[in-house]
């Protein structure tokens, strides 16, 4: 109720800022054409009102309240031949954007150019053009790609960048490089870790509604922070509107395997619906704080009394998918003055439902072992999964003159997964009487994110001087305020068929007489994590005529970074109330209750006193079995500076080169479960260089060659001693306080050009060499533990090639045919990696790929726009390599996640002269399982002719040897997805 009242609300303020529908607006962008970027302070005439306004700092002019007919609009700027865009078509209650490209005079000319007026409706020429100007190697993503995409939020926009995939699809892999080599912003502010666990952001927190624009940035400039080796991913939310707005969509959706099917739960909150857990599920105010607990067996059989849990299952069938959006934003003049704001609000919540078959084996490390590889657990999980994403914009804009702009950006997302896990099979599978299993895990976890910034441009009145800051906060809290596990096991056969014993095949609960862990039922996970961020930045830049030839830009900087974490986790389970020996004896028959019923009140304590001699019966008491490294406090301070210069030499040469220095203190304080102190104090000041230098062939295309040092730092979570299990894998994930920040070396070459009206061709050489590199594997003197180290070096390297054209002009077509509507657009990374581990203990071989890296990456996708008819097709695959999951040592081999292929098909209809639109969405048309397997080091049987040959091209191997093949190789996990259709109508007013 209260998101449809929020809705309604602004629903009303959206028909409030209406504007006029009886008149029009004009509005563009000054554009130069060398560097793509906006133009300040052009004179831009409406001839037929004899109206003159200057551009921006940004190079935007603006027209409004304009009746409908025909203008021309002349462009003045200095240097530059005027140009004159005749017959600009102005619409009732519609905004005509009219773009201009200023190229420099050939030689003394400055004769006036007259251009004729083209309504820009697509994006992707003008992010071609940011593309081909910018001072880095990089990729964007425009608004119209977004839109015309499958994408549901910005990691499903993500896979479409050249190099880059998604794994567990979320967490964001660049070039090969996992997450942790990656770096995440918002509006130019950093976005702390959302996870506990791993140094990673969770890219499905945001809606891909929400986005502007997205761009990755893959070598680094000075201007930059310094700690990424993969990409820099910058997303932008939307900006101020052109025009008074307000749109809403409804849209609904199935999944092949989910909906209508039967749905096994639990009684959660009353604010499960908005993704936050209301307390129910919290701590019992009953149970002391941690270090006050009693000890005593009595006293905590007394505390087990007063605490009231739920351990009941409810069935139920998944209804559809659902979701909703809001959006509304305004523009007021007052004078050279102009307030605009854009507000939206984004709700969908999705069901699903698979099922996961989890097997482990014994013996299955050495393929010259006399001992045969047995299979050990062979489970099977039914996972019901209910996903809430929430969120919500506030932007505003303040518009002091041309050359003064204030922004004050704000988004606020909540993302939560409620999981129950069903889980059944056999523990010592192989045996003549093995065990069977029965387990149950209530999952609920809740991310809230809130990222805000207060930005200045300001164009100082002295030409070329340039002045821009920013203020930001960003907050994560996660939380998992309940994670509780039920386990209950039985043999498949009687123990003793001579005399059997019904008890033996009769499920019984696993229940400790006073240790809680991950292999007893009764157990309660509780963790909190809040991790703040307040940064700031300063810019200052001049651009001038060295000589009064080559354009020349100075660029110096400060930027100032505080993060702080605080992370408290708590472990209770129920135990046996009893003492050996003693007057008090547990009550057995309770093992045998259903869950539903095992744990109620009455089950609690004290159930019988002694008496006559005998001794008293005891049910079950609550243990408190969190340990000293179970929390932790972190802070990190980072100041930096910068100096950076770009040169332009001629009309082809053009150099941006500099440093930043970087000084960079950590601090984590902890205990270790020996109660020992752990205090890290880490100091470091880094000097990293780089080089941009670009050679302009011709007007349409770039050759670029980059070189840059940058850094990758230990994350508070991999430093800090407290040890996690994950009930999904089975492993417990632990830190290490010994690890060092890694340095690397970055080296680009890219050749791009870029014909014209969006297209583009690329293809980009790179290399990587990593020193100290941090990994995540398997510990060898821990079965089923993963940790963090750092190995001696580390080498990725890869080409990228990028395409993005139009049917008509690869066959050479008129562009008023029906290809001309038709882009197909492609992009394939061929990545190969090495690790040296020659010298870590527990590795098998001396070397290995890089965790997470997939030798190869492809997208492609084809689309269909018809402008007359208001509708479009565009159809995307995408396929990603074999890789690493987690590394393996001499006792657990490598555990490989096995490569997969997604399409996608999305059919968009628009009718009401634009107002209103249809989308109809395929997603995972293939449905093909993810299985990760334990790869087998017996050689494959040769392979022949094309597909030896592409073996080799796109893994590196003719066999290839790394690839799944279910006749040899431990399959560990496989998993089932369904195809997902969903539909959408949304309305613009």
């Amino acid at each position: 109720m209260k998101l449809f009242l929020s809705v309604v609300s602004l629903l009303i303020v959206g028909f409030a800022f209406s504007q006029d529908k009886n008149t029009g607006v004009i509005q563009g962008k000054v554009i130069d054409s060398e560097t793509g970027e906006g133009l300040p302070s052009a004179q831009v005439e409406l001839v037929e009102k004899s109206q003159k306004v200057l551009s921006d700092i940004e190079g935007i002019y603006n027209f409004s309240k304009l009746e409908k007919g025909a203008y021309t609009v002349r462009i003045v700027y200095p240097g530059f031949p005027t140009q004159v865009v005749n017959d600009v078509k102005v619409k009732d209650g519609e905004v005509t954007t009219i773009d201009v490209i200023m190229a420099p005079a050939v030689g003394d000319s400055l004769i006036e150019v007259v251009v004729e007026a083209k309504r820009i409706t697509d994006t992707d020429q003008g992010v071609a053009l940011k593309q081909k100007n910018a001072i880095s190697v990089g990729d964007v993503v425009s608004s119209q790609t977004i839109q015309r995409s499958t994408a549901s939020n910005t990691s499903d926009v993500l896979k479409m960048v050249s190099g880059a995939s998604i794994q567990d699809n979320k967490f964001a892999i660049i070039r090969g490089l996992n997450d942790r080599y990656n770096a995440a912003f918002l509006n130019g502010s950093p976005l702390p870790s959302s996870e506990s666990d791993r140094k990673a952001f969770s890219f499905d927190m945001f809606p891909a509604s929400m986005l502007e624009n997205l761009t990755i940035t893959k070598s680094a400039t000075p201007d930059q922070p310094a700690e990424f080796a993969g990409g820099l991913i910058q997303i932008n939310t939307k900006s101020i509107p052109e025009k008074n707005f307000f749109s809403f969509q409804v849209g609904t959706g199935i999944n092949t395997i989910t909906t209508f099917k039967d749905r096994t739960s639990y009684k959660g909150g009353k604010m499960d619906w908005l993704g936050i857990d209301d307390g129910s599920r919290k701590i019992p105010s009953a149970v002391a704080p941690f270090g006050e607990y009693p000890l005593n067996i009595h006293d905590q059989a007394k505390v087990a009394q007063q605490v009231s849990t739920n351990w009941a299952t409810t069935e139920s069938k998944f209804l559809p998918n659902l979701s909703l959006q809001a959006s509304g934003g305004f523009n007021k003049k007052f004078g050279k003055r102009e307030f605009g704001m854009i507000a939206a609000l984004t709700y969908s919540r999705s069901f699903s439902y698979n099922e996961t078959v989890r097997n482990s084996y014994l013996n299955s490390t050495d393929p010259t072992s006399s001992q045969t590889t047995q299979m050990e657990n062979d489970y099977l999980d039914k996972n019901n999964v209910t996903n809430l994403l929430a969120g919500a914009l506030a932007n505003f804009a303040f518009k002091i003159n041309d050359l003064n702009t204030i922004t004050f950006k704000n988004i606020y997302s909540i993302n939560s997964s409620d999981k129950l896990i069903n889980r059944t099979g056999a523990t010592n599978a192989s045996e003549s009487n093995p065990i069977i299993i029965r387990s149950n895990a209530r999952w609920f976890t809740s991310d809230r994110v809130y990222s805000g910034q207060l930005e200045g441009q300001h164009g100082l009145r002295a030409k070329g001087f340039k002045l821009n800051w920013l203020a930001g906060y960003s907050n994560v809290n996660r939380t998992i305020p309940n994670l509780s596990r039920s386990v209950y096991t039985r043999n498949k056969d009687f123990i003793d068929p001579s005399n059997p014993d019904p008890r033996d095949t009769m499920y019984t609960a696993n229940i400790s007489s006073s240790s809680v862990g991950p292999a007893y039922g009764g157990g309660m996970f509780f963790s909190e994590n809040k991790e703040s961020s307040v940064n700031s930045r300063l810019d200052f830049s001049y651009a001038t005529d060295l000589f009064g030839k080559f354009k020349s830009e100075f660029k110096i900087g400060l930027y100032n970074q505080i993060r702080t974490r605080k992370f408290a986790a708590r472990q209770l389970g129920f135990t046996k109330y009893g003492v050996s020996g003693g007057n008090i004896e547990f009550d057995q028959n309770l093992l045998y209750l259903p869950e539903d019923q095992i744990f109620s009140s009455e089950n609690m304590g004290l159930l019988e006193p002694a008496a006559n001699g005998n001794p008293g019966k005891g049910g079950f008491k609550l243990t408190d079995g969190t340990k000293p490294s179970d929390q932790y406090d972190a802070q990190s301070v980072l100041n930096a500076a910068y100096i950076q210069l770009d040169n332009r030499f001629g009309k082809r040469f053009r150099f941006i080169y500099g440093a930043r220095l970087e000084y960079f203190q950590q601090e984590l304080n902890a205990l270790k479960d020996d109660l020992s102190e752990l205090k890290i104090s880490t100091k470091k000041l880094d000097v990293l260089p780089s080089i941009n230098a670009i050679f302009e062939a011709n007007r349409r295309s770039n050759i670029r060659l980059s070189y840059s040092q940058t850094l990758n730092r230990p994350e508070y979570r991999e430093l800090a001693p407290f040890a996690f299990y994950d009930f999904t894998t089975n492993f417990v994930v632990s830190g290490n306080d010994t690890l060092k920040r890694a340095l690397i070396h970055n080296l680009d070459l890219r050749y791009e050009t870029f014909p014209g009206r969006g297209q583009l061709f690329s293809a980009t050489i790179f290399y990587k060499n990593f020193i100290n590199p941090i990994e995540q594997k398997s510990r060898p003197d821990v079965v089923g533990e993963i940790s963090f180290q750092n190995v001696p070096s580390a080498t990725n390297y890869g080409l990228e090639l990028e395409a993005r054209s139009l049917i008509s002009t690869i066959f050479g077509l008129d562009t008023s045919s029906l290809f001309d509507d038709l882009t197909i657009y492609s992009n394939l990374s061929i990545i190969r990696s090495q690790v040296d581990v020659s010298s870590v203990v527990g590795s098998v071989a001396d070397s290995r790929p890089l965790q997470g890296q997939s030798p190869y990456v492809f997208n492609a996708g084809i689309r269909y726009d018809n402008a007359r008819n208001q509708w479009g097709v565009s159809l995307n695959i995408n396929r990603v390599g074999q890789r690493i999951y987690i590394v393996g040592n001499v006792n657990e081999p490598d555990l490989w996640e096995q490569a997969r292929t997604f399409l996608d098909l999305q059919i968009t209809k628009s009718f009401m002269k634009g107002r209103a639109q249809f989308k109809l969405n395929i997603q995972n048309i293939l449905a093909q399982n993810q299985v990760f397997y334990q790869n087998s080091s017996t050689a494959r049987s040769e392979v022949k002719g094309l597909n030896g040959f592409f073996n080799t091209v796109f893994v590196g191997d003719k066999n290839n040897n790394q690839g799944f093949d279910k006749e040899i190789d431990q399959q560990v996990w496989k998993t089932n997805f369904g195809r997902t259709f969903s539909a959408s109508l949304s309305f613009r007013l």
